[in-house]
């Protein structure tokens, strides 16, 4: 027996429905994620996005999930991020929807990687920076939201004082009677390791709310600003050079994290564009299972 063929026609949309149970309007709905490849300070780097939009209309039965991510890809996917190309992506989520919707937000994160050189010697080597946007388009306007984290190293001011101490009482101990001389200094100096001062790698997770209308992504001036008022930045490429400069640097700048919080803080005040920003700083102790932390915000 021959079977009968269907015609098809056009294909269902449920999304037009109507909802079936209680009519309500829908903050955010959307998708957690979405690998999104694109190009961020030349370089080419891997983002997973969330990309959200509102239901305005409380029977509606839900949106148009794939526009979503069809936005993001057609926008999006390879092209260098900038402002202007974000903006344009925010209102292409909105018009999406086709009346559905009049709010959109996107999260994107990835690992920056950024190409520094060493501190005295010719080499270069890469370090990474975590990074994310986020950003929320309303019909009033839209919020931005740029956070990244770098790393550096803290010298303990209070461990370096007592390191000293220790120092002077055995300078005192072996040479309390002689008359001492340049040479015999000198040679002391650099035959005894008495005690040296604790240090640890330490991090800062940096939140910049731009005010609206400057929404900016020049990410490294402000990491750049950063690392030149802790002025001890984690290195990539060492040789012997750039560990003893790293060493004296790490002895010019002692600090407590509050001490940190301050440098941070006054690096970024003359930002303009900036209407609020927050720092979290965290020192991962050596010498205690506990870590220092703190936070500062521009306010």
């Amino acid at each position: 027996m021959l079977m009968k063929k269907v015609d098809k026609g056009e294909m269902i949309d449920i999304a037009s429905h109507s909802s079936s149970v209680i009519s309500s309007k829908i903050d955010w709905v959307g998708m957690d994620e979405i690998t999104l490849p694109i190009g961020f300070l030349g370089e080419s780097v891997l983002t997973k996005a969330d990309v959200q939009v509102n239901v305005l209309d409380p029977s509606a039965k839900g949106i148009h999930m794939s526009r979503l991510y069809l936005t993001l890809e057609q926008k999006l996917l390879k092209k260098d991020l900038s402002s202007s190309l974000v903006q344009k992506t925010m209102r292409s989520l909105v018009e999406s929807q086709k009346g559905l919707s009049d709010r959109a937000r996107l999260f994107l994160r990835w690992e920056q990687p950024i190409r520094r050189k060493a501190l005295i010697s010719d080499n270069w080597g890469w370090k990474t920076y975590p990074m994310s946007l986020r950003v929320v388009q309303t019909p009033q306007g839209s919020k931005w939201l740029l956070s990244f984290s770098l790393y550096y190293s803290s010298t303990c001011p209070c461990s370096a004082a007592l390191a000293r101490q220790l120092v002077q009482e055995e300078f005192v101990k072996q040479f309390r009677s002689e008359n001492l001389n340049y040479e015999q200094v000198s040679h002391w100096l650099a035959q005894n390791q008495v005690a040296s001062a604790h240090s640890q790698r330490s991090r800062a997770d940096v939140q910049l709310l731009f005010a609206p209308g400057k929404e900016a992504l020049d990410v490294l001036k402000y990491i750049d600003a950063l690392e030149n008022a802790l002025k001890t930045p984690v290195q990539t490429a060492v040789k012997r050079e750039d560990e003893q400069e790293f060493a004296r640097l790490n002895g010019e700048n002692l600090m407590f994290v509050e001490d940190a919080l301050r440098r941070m803080k006054e690096a970024l005040l003359p930002f303009s564009e900036l209407a609020n920003f927050k720092i979290k700083a965290s020192h991962f102790e050596s010498l205690h299972q506990h870590n220092a932390v703190g936070t500062i915000t521009s306010k």
